[in-house]
Order: structure tokens, then C-alpha cells, then sequence
């Protein structure tokens, strides 16, 4: 793992190729786009890791049915378990501690967005953070109809999959840009350690904020 990453960041993709690790790459991504689109309270960069996968498919390093397929795949997928996640939860306590793990605010946008445009909250929710997860669990809540779910669920990510990979894929293969290709490739790399850091700090800090006003308010 760490020789993959040190080649991705070294712009080596002929010693990324001879260690084998293409495959691995691809599993990576798609898991870390299963799990960012399943469960809320995993903070994972998967915005930024499609955009990294449209790049590496700009250079020829992976085949375009990593971002039109495998990733499509493994988001829709995800967007079914957070559906059957708040179709089984839905009432219970375990919801509320869901809402404590996430920004302010991401459960009322999710249900704003649903509430005024159904299904197409879906295509919507896809490209914000968080919000994209809680969408389909709110579906489930809900008890929306399953087929309907996961046809939007599996052409949102496709759609989105699709337009962020063919952003980052142009950019690499923009004549112009050939000489940025390598810094592109390392602050990609660099905003999803960032982006997960600073959601990681943001759920930290919610949780302490919560723990110190429940402590204040019992000794009221």
C-alpha cells in the first residue's frame, strides 16, 4: 500500500504497473466509494478520489471502466445500504446518534431537498458531501419504493462519477496543462487527506461541543 501511494505521489506509473499495485489501486477506490456512500459517519474524500481516477484515466494509468463502471457500481451500491440502513432504523435511538456525527445542518438540507424534488433529490444530493448518504437513509425512513431508489441510486452515480471523471480526465489531456500534470495528481492526492482530516476534526468537535452542553445543562 504504501509503495502504491509513493509511486502515485512520484508520478512513477511504470513502477506502479511492475509492482502490481493497479489492481489494488482499483479496489481501494472502489471500497473507499462503498463505504463513503453507505454509512454517514464515515467522512471518506470520495469526491476527490473520482477526480483522482479521472486523471489516472487521462494518463493511461487505469481504463475507463474504472470511472464509468466499477465506481458507479460501488457508489450506487453504497446509496442502497444507507437506504436499508434508515428503513431499518428508522424510530430508533441509533438515529440520533447519527445526527450528532454530521455537520449541522445535513439532515435538514437532505430532507429539504427531498421534500421538494422526491426523487430527483437524489441527482442533487450525489454531489454534496455527507448530504449524499443521508438522502437514500432518509428514502428508506421513508419507505420510498425500492425499485424507483435504486434506479436513481445507481444513475446519480453514474452521472456523477461520469462528469467528474471526464473534468479531471480533460484536464489531463489538455496540452496546455501537460507540464501541471504532476502537481494536479499530488493535490488531489493532498485535499482527500485534507477533506478527511477536517471531517474527522469536525465530528470530534461536534461530539465535545454536545458531551460539554449536556454536561452544563445536568448540572443546571
Amino acid at each position: 500500500m504504501q509503495e502504491m501511494l509513493v509511486a502515485i505521489w512520484q508520478q512513477d506509473y511504470e513502477q506502479l504497473s511492475h509492482l502490481g499495485a493497479v489492481g489494488l489501486l482499483v479496489t481501494c477506490l472502489v471500497a473507499i466509494l462503498f463505504l463513503e456512500s453507505s454509512f454517514v459517519f464515515l467522512p471518506l474524500p470520495g469526491d476527490s478520489l473520482v477526480l483522482l481516477a479521472g486523471g489516472l484515466v487521462g494518463l493511461g494509468v487505469l481504463g475507463p471502466e474504472v470511472t464509468l463502471l466499477y465506481l458507479p457500481l460501488a457508489a450506487g451500491l453504497g446509496s442502497m445500504v444507507a437506504y436499508w440502513q434508515g428503513h431499518a432504523l428508522a424510530g430508533t435511538r441509533f438515529m440520533h446518534h447519527i445526527e450528532r456525527l454530521i455537520p449541522e445542518g445535513s439532515v435538514e438540507r437532505a430532507g429539504h431537498l427531498l421534500r421538494r424534488y422526491g426523487f430527483l433529490a437524489m441527482f442533487i444530493s450525489r454531489f454534496i458531501p455527507f448530504v449524499r448518504v443521508l438522502t437514500p437513509m432518509l428514502m428508506g425512513v421513508s419507505r420510498l419504493h425500492l425499485p424507483r431508489v435504486a434506479l436513481v441510486s445507481f444513475a446519480s452515480a453514474f452521472l456523477w462519477s461520469l462528469a467528474l471523471s471526464l473534468i479531471s480526465k480533460g484536464m489531463m489531456q489538455v496540452p496546455l496543462l501537460a507540464e501541471y500534470h504532476h502537481l494536479f495528481a499530488k493535490c488531489l492526492l493532498v485535499t482527500s487527506l485534507l477533506l478527511f482530516m477536517l471531517a474527522i476534526i469536525t465530528i470530534g468537535l461536534r461530539l465535545y461541543r454536545r458531551r460539554q452542553a449536556a454536561r452544563l445543562g445536568s448540572g443546571e
